[in-house]
C-alpha cells in the first residue's frame, strides 16, 4: 500500500523507485501482484506516462486512510507501552482518600494528562476483592493480615489510632489520654464491612488495654462514626488522618502511651505489569512520603 501511496503521487515509476530506494523492476512486480490480489488495475501505464484508473483514484483515498489510521495506531502502541496513555482504576479508603489520593492524582495528572483515573471509594475487604477479581487494578486499603499470593501488597505508611471523643467528654480536654481511662465508655465501632483490619487493630488496643470494649453502635462509614460520637453515643479509635476531617464537632485525641495503628497499603495483581501502573504507583509512593501523620 506504501508503494502504491508513492507511485500514484509520483506518477512515474523511476522517480517512485528513486523516493523508495528500491529497484525498478521490483516497484512494478510489487504493483502487479497487489492489482492482482484486489482483482482491480490501479493504473493506466503507457511508454510515456502513469496514471491513476477511476478505482485507484477511490482505492487511493482509502489507503491514505488505512496508512493513516496505521500509523496512530503505532504511535499509540508505543505511547502505551511507555505508559503515557491507558486506563487506571484505582479504589481507596477514608483514610488514602483524604491524604495521599488528591496530591498523587493530581500530580499524575499533569505528568500524564492523556491517562484516565477512575476512582472508587472502597471498604478494605471489598477493595482488595476488587483487586483480585480484576475490577479494580489497584486499591490503597487496609490489608489483611493473610494475603492472596496472586496480589502484591505494599504497605506505604502506618496510620496511629487516635481517641474519638464527643465534645463536651470529661477527658475532651486533656491534649493525650490513656485508653484504660475509656475502658468504661459506650464504644462506636466500625462492622467487618468498615474492614476486618480496622476493626481487628481496634479491637486489639483495647484487649492490650485491658477491657474488651462494650459496642453500642456499629457503622459502616467512618463519616457515621464519628457522626455518632460527636452526638454523643460513644467514642472511638480511629485512624489519625480523619482528624483532618473536623467533622461533626468532635473531639481527637492521641494515646498516651502511643497505641496502635494500622497500616495503608497499595494492593494489585502480580500478573498485572502495565507500565502505566508502575508510573502511578511510583506517584502514590512519592505522596505517602510527603503523608505527614499526625500533623
Amino acid at each position: 500500500m506504501k508503494f502504491f501511496v508513492v507511485v500514484a503521487e509520483e506518477l512515474h515509476f523511476t522517480r517512485a523507485s528513486a523516493r523508495l530506494r528500491i529497484a525498478q523492476p521490483h516497484l512494478s512486480q510489487e504493483i502487479r501482484r497487489l492489482e492482482r490480489e484486489i482483482r482491480v488495475e490501479l493504473f493506466v501505464r503507457t511508454k510515456r506516462s502513469v496514471a491513476l484508473t477511476p478505482a485507484g483514484h477511490a482505492f487511493l483515498e482509502r489507503v491514505r486512510i488505512v496508512l493513516d489510521d496505521t500509523a496512530g495506531a503505532v504511535f499509540a502502541a508505543q505511547r502505551a507501552r511507555r505508559g503515557e496513555i491507558g486506563r487506571i482504576r484505582l479504589g481507596f479508603v477514608t483514610v488514602a482518600g483524604i491524604g495521599v489520593i488528591p496530591n498523587a492524582t493530581a500530580r499524575f495528572r499533569t505528568a500524564y494528562p492523556d491517562v484516565e483515573i477512575l476512582l472508587k471509594d472502597v471498604h478494605s475487604d471489598g477493595g482488595l476483592e476488587a483487586v483480585r477479581t480484576g475490577q479494580l487494578d489497584l486499591c490503597l486499603l487496609h490489608p489483611p493480615r493473610i494475603v492472596d499470593p496472586a496480589l502484591n501488597i505494599e504497605t506505604l505508611w502506618l496510620e496511629p489510632l487516635v481517641a474519638v471523643l464527643p465534645p463536651k467528654h470529661p477527658r475532651a480536654d486533656m491534649q493525650r489520654i490513656s485508653l484504660q481511662r475509656l475502658r468504661s465508655e459506650p464504644w462506636v465501632t466500625g462492622t467487618r464491612e468498615l474492614g476486618s483490619r480496622l476493626e481487628d487493630e481496634v479491637i486489639a488496643a483495647c484487649t492490650a488495654a485491658g477491657f474488651e470494649p462494650r459496642v453500642v453502635q456499629r457503622t459502616t462509614r467512618m463519616t457515621t462514626t464519628i457522626s455518632l460520637v460527636a452526638s454523643g453515643i460513644g467514642v472511638a479509635l480511629l485512624p489519625i488522618t480523619v482528624a483532618r476531617l473536623a467533622f461533626g464537632g468532635a473531639v481527637y485525641r492521641q494515646l498516651r502511651p502511643p497505641g496502635s495503628s494500622v497500616p495503608v497499603a497499595v494492593a494489585w495483581r502480580r500478573d498485572q505489569t502495565a507500565p502505566v501502573l508502575a508510573h502511578f504507583m511510583a506517584v502514590v509512593r512519592q505522596s505517602a512520603l510527603r503523608q505527614k501523620v499526625g500533623s
